[in-house]
């Protein structure tokens, strides 16, 4: 290849390299613009070195650090305007400073994805903080309510 040239993937290297199935390849091409940018329909797809580098990214914001396909492309937009994936990809910010400028009240944070078995079809394990109680919460009172309704459940279960 001459220097000139830029260097090309097959769709089929490219999955190899950023180390993803094809369907979720041509899935991701639905849902993040940049990767079908300058791509035309029913052309043979060819895929550069900054693509491929892109859809590494992808599963790594997916699969590693948990975004929903959302925040991903949020984030991925983020990079793109930064200049990450032109020549060469820089590294990312360290974590502190990543959840400091997430934190920031001028920008909005992505949401993490639900666990991986989500994304395989099997349903999320959600774990969510306890809440606080309303004012005028008053916990015996709902647990003597919801002794009664056990008791009203077990009289019309035993008539049955």
């Amino acid at each position: 290849m001459a220097k000139g040239e830029a260097e090309v993937y097959r769709p089929a290297e490219a999955c190899r390299i950023a180390e993803v199935a094809p369907y979720v390849l041509r899935y991701w091409e639905t849902e993040f613009p940049s990767l079908s940018e300058g791509k035309d329909k029913g052309a043979t797809k060819l895929y550069t070195a900054r693509d491929v580098k892109m859809i590494s990214r992808i599963r790594e914001l997916l699969y590693d650090e948990g975004f929903t396909v959302a925040g991903a492309k949020k984030r991925l937009e983020a990079e793109i305007v930064e200049g990450r994936f032109d020549g060469g990809l820089a590294p990312a910010p360290p974590i502190a400073e990543q959840r400091k400028a997430e934190s920031a009240p001028a920008s909005r944070k992505a949401e993490p994805a639900p666990p991986r078995a989500a994304a395989i079809g099997k349903p999320p394990v959600t774990t969510r903080p306890a809440a606080e109680p309303s004012p005028g919460f008053d916990r015996k009172v709902v647990l003597k309510e919801l002794k009664d309704i056990v008791k009203l459940l077990d009289r019309s279960g035993k008539r049955a």
